[in-house]
């Protein structure tokens, strides 16, 4: 099994993740954690699922649209998890996948799974492309965009040397500080 260290550091006073491992350990899954809603993309993405059968899914969350994957025999949700159970769910997949609907500032799942070394499928809307490096931490694909969403999947599903190159390209990754953001913001908002 790889050996995961995330080091926190502030060179330059950035704030650098960074994950340091050896051969990734894959339970050969496509993770989505979050909120069961339909702001969040779930439904485009169970219907998805129904039609990529051989594809494995892991869900872990819950909410008001919980009950839309049952039946899903490729869907297993092991519910809300938190702590090492998440942290161990993230390492392991394969990619994780964040289809939101609705426009988000900073999700930090994107960031949390880039973190970890795990590739990011992301929908194009609010901040989340501004987290993925496509074509090095993860692709994007239209939001609410069922066929785009499908191929996307595909394609990374049956690309194991694409997952394992975005996976080590996330060890690279690095966010701004709170007082970085801050400032960009002032500038373009001015005060």
């Amino acid at each position: 099994m790889a050996v995961f260290i995330v080091v926190f550091g502030r060179p330059e006073g950035g704030v650098i993740l960074n994950v340091i491992r050896g051969i990734k350990d894959y339970k050969n899954y496509v993770l989505y954690f979050g909120r069961f809603s339909e702001e969040k993309g779930i439904k485009t993405l169970i219907s998805v699922c129904r039609e990529l059968q051989d594809v494995q899914f892991i869900f872990a969350g819950t909410g008001p649209l919980e009950d839309e994957m049952k039946g899903v025999k490729n869907i297993n949700n092991v519910g809300f998890q938190t702590g090492d159970a998440l942290e161990k769910l993230i390492i392991e997949a394969r990619f994780s996948i964040y289809p939101s609907e609705r426009y988000e500032n900073c999700p930090f799942s994107v960031m949390e799974s880039q973190m970890y070394g795990t590739p990011v499928l992301g929908a194009d809307i609010g901040g989340i492309p501004e987290l993925i490096t496509v074509g090095k931490t993860g692709e994007l694909f239209e939001s609410g965009n069922k066929n785009e969403l499908k191929k996307q999947i595909q394609k990374l599903w049956e690309d194991m040397a694409l997952t394992d190159a975005y996976s080590n390209n996330c060890m690279y990754i690095s966010f701004d500080t709170v007082e970085q953001y801050y400032q960009k913001i002032m500038r373009i908002y001015g005060s």
